[in-house]
């Protein structure tokens, strides 16, 4: 294992929020990580027909909520390289830039579950580690992975913030207020820019 640890941490963030940012810090501790690099996705392989909004929009808000924060940063890869992003694909780029790193996926435990079903699953799992959330699924996860996945996998302590992207989008529709879900500048930018309503 190298001391130069480096956290991917991939997703639609359609808006990213703050589960997403104290996910990403804690991971970030945990580990004593060199940095967070987030990568938005251009078009998810499980959410084909889902309608995301405009890339820029999502890494603006990106943006706006990393500032600052020197050890965060943002990458455009799947977003440059357009269609589906596959993430063998952007963990091959990865490993490729950053040889001498040690390489960990930022997941989550549902995502976990369903990584034997990802196109070339192994390859992902011969490049990373998986970093997981909440020390307790620990358990949960022994019989229902392949011991492959299982040996890559660590559970770190995270604070579980019962927050997602749909439930923003659908609290804005309803004209509710999404306050401390999002960073201010966050809310902001999606009330100035009229956002998923």
């Amino acid at each position: 294992m190298s001391d130069d640890k480096i956290i991917l941490f991939g997703g639609t963030f359609d808006p990213i929020h703050i589960g997403h940012l104290v996910l990403a810090e804690t991971a970030f501790e945990f580990i004593k990580a060199k940095k967070v690099i987030f990568i938005p996705c251009y078009k998810p392989p499980h959410k084909i027909d889902f309608q995301l909004s405009d890339w820029r929009h999502r890494v603006n808000m990106i943006k706006l909520s990393t500032k600052g924060v020197k050890y965060f940063e943002i990458s455009l890869f799947e977003i440059e390289n357009e269609g589906i992003s596959y993430t063998y694909i952007t963990v091959d780029y990865f490993s490729k830039k950053y040889k001498d790193s040690d390489l960990y996926f930022l997941i989550g435990y549902d995502s976990l579950l369903s990584l034997p079903t990802w196109e070339n699953w192994r390859y992902i799992v011969e490049k990373v580690y998986f970093l997981v959330g909440d020390r307790n699924i620990e358990k949960k996860a022994e019989g229902e992975l392949p011991e492959v996945i299982l040996k890559k996998s660590i559970f770190f302590k995270s604070p579980i913030i019962e927050v997602s992207s749909t439930m923003i989008r659908e609290k804005i529709k309803s004209k509710l207020s999404i306050k401390y879900l999002v960073p201010s500048s966050v809310e902001n930018y999606i009330i100035k820019k009229k956002l998923y309503l």
